[in-house]
């Protein structure tokens, strides 16, 4: 399953054809663990595309939303390539990656990146970071954060932590259905997201099997 084929955002087409070549060479030459792949990016790449349906189609309604949104933190940003979209689409963007090998490889991508389009790759920003992390930039107004398919082992506690730092956020946006583990029935994320005090959502983009994202205005 590739890029959607109609109403992409800007740029999607270019990134993909600069980041799956790269991204092939740096798995065939180091492999799947060295470079944080895992069947979630591995696949993709053999199959010749970055991006998934749902992940331009989210970054077109974030360009459209009409919100007066400036800067997009990622939780989880991986590989960085939607912190990449967003950020060449013009939102300054900052990416919280703390598997090593995988942030690594972002960080590589985006020197890539930087060597072709410098301007736009100045709004990127990449930590090798836990979420949330006293080296990063505190949120400003206009500030969003994400996330996508965020599934990771954690105790309540460690969730609830995250999400009380998302709280300080004017615009919270996270597919419920996915954060730290999966789940079928959208309530139990919103019941998870109101006990740390983020109860004021609603639907942004229903992507189906690939997530349900909620937006939380004035979270805090």
């Amino acid at each position: 399953m590739g890029e959607a084929k109609d109403n992409k955002p800007p740029w999607s087409d270019r990134l993909q054809e600069l980041l799956v070549p790269v991204l092939r060479h740096q798995i065939e030459r180091h492999g799947i663990k060295d470079t944080g792949a895992a069947n979630f990016y591995n696949i993709r790449v053999q199959e010749g595309y970055i991006y998934r349906n749902f992940e331009i189609e989210l970054t077109r309604k974030l360009l459209a939303c009409g919100l007066d949104i400036r800067r997009i933190d990622e939780i989880g940003s991986g590989f960085g390539h939607l912190m990449f979209l967003l950020g060449w689409n013009g939102f300054k963007t900052v990416g919280y990656e703390s598997l090593g090998p995988r942030a690594r490889t972002a960080a590589m991508l985006r020197e890539v990146l930087n060597l072709v389009e410098p301007e736009l790759t100045g709004n990127i920003q990449l930590f090798q970071e836990e979420f949330p992390s006293s080296k990063t930039p505190p949120p400003e107004p206009g500030s969003l954060v994400l996330t996508t398919n965020l599934v990771s082992t954690r105790s309540e506690a460690q969730v609830l932590e995250v999400l009380k730092a998302m709280r300080r956020y004017p615009f919270v946006l996270s597919d419920v259905l996915r954060f730290f583990e999966e789940r079928s029935d959208p309530e139990e994320g919103l019941a998870l997201f109101a006990k740390a005090g983020l109860k004021n959502h609603e639907l942004f983009y229903d992507a189906g099997v690939f997530g349900r994202f909620y937006l939380f205005v004035n979270a805090d």
